[in-house]
């Protein structure tokens, strides 16, 4: 059966008890309406003085709960992620006192990105590919009480993972009676590290098939992905590998992060505001090895393929 869930009402925050919106049964198909991170308080062409005043305790705005119908605890579900549908724009956004490097960026900045069926061209000498996804798709936790939804856990929640994308498969444990589905947060595209504070957050629906197995527990989320990882303007073409160690893993990222806006910032002329969010949504942070103690190296992959023009000889 094919359900709809528009976002009129939406929660930010975790609770167990808070009513569920919808019921559906095993290998029933959901879309849920879902706005940008904010809860609709960003519109597209915003000044940053005026991102700066929005309610950020209203972050994350999610769509849900839906419930499960004979989901218990101790059960499992499998959430087949059909398909994404954005609405034309998102936004990306540097916040005071947060992000990887606020020291670096003590004010707020907005950008807007126009999207396209495919790819957004918004930011001057780049055109990235967009491959949506949920940054939150999680259920209700076991503990009772309100819980902001910015860590992450074992419910699933507001894990970031870019490949939470369409033709994905994501398997949630359930800790509640009815599991209580939630989802949003979405983003165009996303960097490993998600390094300003956002990716390119935007209003969306996404279709999902839900399927319920008993007796099933598991210990965190499991994320099946048929893989390509990368569109294949990003897998098929070179990259630029910024490498650092450290031995505490924070400060080698901060360090490959502002190579990498240095040579954004030499090669197309963006201000370091402008290559700071085209970081957040295009460099892939990794880690290189744990090995070494106590050192740990970082890598962060720019991708060439993003660039709209080659540039020989522009060195970092």
């Amino acid at each position: 059966m094919e359900h709809f869930l528009d976002r009129s009402e939406v929660i930010d925050r975790w609770n167990r008890d808070h009513p569920f919106r919808l019921r559906i049964n095993s290998g029933d198909t959901v879309t849920l309406e879902m706005h940008d991170a904010s809860g609709g308080q960003v519109y597209p062409d915003m000044s940053a003085a005026n991102f700066d005043k929005i309610d950020k305790m209203r972050i994350h705005s999610l769509t849900g709960p839906v419930e499960v119908a004979g989901a218990e605890p101790g059960d499992r579900l499998i959430i087949r992620i059909l398909e994404y549908k954005h609405e034309g724009w998102a936004w990306t956004s540097i916040i005071p006192g947060m992000g990887l490097l606020p020291e670096d960026f003590p004010d707020p900045f907005l950008h807007t990105w126009k999207l396209e069926d495919s790819v957004t061209r918004s930011m001057p000498g780049l055109e990235i590919p967009l491959v949506p996804f949920c940054g939150v798709i999680g259920v209700q936790l076991a503990e009772h009480g309100e819980f902001r939804t910015r860590p992450p856990g074992i419910n699933g929640g507001n894990m970031d993972v870019r490949h939470l994308s369409a033709g994905s498969t994501l398997h949630l444990p359930v800790a509640t009676p009815g599991a209580g589905l939630c989802a949003g947060d979405c983003h165009a595209a996303q960097g490993d590290g998600e390094v300003s504070i956002n990716g390119m957050e935007a209003p969306m629906t996404v279709r999902l098939k839900i399927d319920l197995v008993k007796s099933s527990p598991l210990v965190g989320p499991y994320l099946e992905c048929p893989g390509p990882l990368d569109p294949p303007v990003i897998a098929n073409n070179p990259h630029h590998i910024f490498v650092e160690s450290d031995a505490d893993i924070r400060t080698a990222a901060k360090r490959v992060v502002r190579r990498a806006i240095a040579y954004l910032s030499k090669r197309l002329g963006l201000s370091d505001e402008q290559a700071y969010v085209t970081c957040s949504v295009v460099l892939r942070l990794k880690i290189s090895q744990l090995v070494n103690q106590p050192v740990t190296t970082v890598s962060g992959y720019l991708p060439e393929g993003i660039f709209i023009e080659a540039a020989p000889g522009i060195l970092p």
